[in-house]
């Protein structure tokens, strides 16, 4: 038999992990690295915690950003897809056949992303998919995954998307947000029951 709560604790203690940084030999590089990772993180879990605040308050959940108080689980990275060399055939949509370099997918939490001017996000709209516009520098494209659209009775909606097939080396910055570690996701703002409590009760256990 397995203690929970040992389970649990294992659970909690993995997702404190500390981040691992390169190190180059060039410790000019590797400080400024870090700043600068360090500082765009911070960026975009501000946009991120606003967002959810701006939910609650326009759809009167005042205890949503409780679930979001602490944010283990939030990641950043920095996402490269170089061109490709070869072409795989499973990565031809299943829905209308594009090379993609990224399969249709819909998110689970909050997504803050950079595409600065690199096309090839789509986002299905009336069951057509359609280029997403580009953030630049200076913009960010939020989006409100499954999970997090559940808690608030799927009141907002989640984007399917995905990233077609491109010729040139593309670049992209994602920060996902999600709720914290003993956030109750089994039912929604209003009491509902969501997809999540067929297997968990709290973020730590879903993710």
């Amino acid at each position: 038999e397995h203690d929970d709560s040992d389970i649990y604790a294992k659970l909690r203690y993995d997702c404190q992990e500390p981040n691992v940084w390169p190190e180059t030999g060039d410790c000019t590089f590797d400080k400024g690295f870090k700043e600068t990772f360090q500082a765009g993180f911070e960026i975009r879990r501000n946009i991120g915690r606003a967002f959810i605040r701006s939910i609650a308050r326009a759809m009167e959940y005042p205890n949503l950003p409780a679930l979001f108080t602490e944010d283990e689980f939030s990641a950043m990275g920095l996402r490269k897809y170089p061109i490709r060399k070869k072409i795989n055939s499973n990565m031809y949509s299943d829905f209308d056949g594009t090379l993609l370099r990224e399969l249709e997918h819909i998110d689970s939490t909050v997504t803050v992303l950079s595409t600065f001017n690199n096309g090839g996000l789509e986002m299905l709209h009336k069951n057509q998919y359609r280029p997403a516009p580009v953030t630049g520098d200076q913009a960010f494209i939020v989006n409100i995954g499954k999970l997090v659209d559940d808690l608030i009775d799927n009141k907002v909606p989640s984007v399917r998307h995905r990233v077609a097939e491109v010729d040139f080396d593309r670049y992209s910055v994602t920060y996902f947000l999600g709720p914290q570690f003993d956030a109750d996701i089994s039912r929604s703002m209003t009491g509902n029951l969501t997809d999540a409590v067929q297997k968990y009760t709290t973020f730590g256990e879903w993710i």
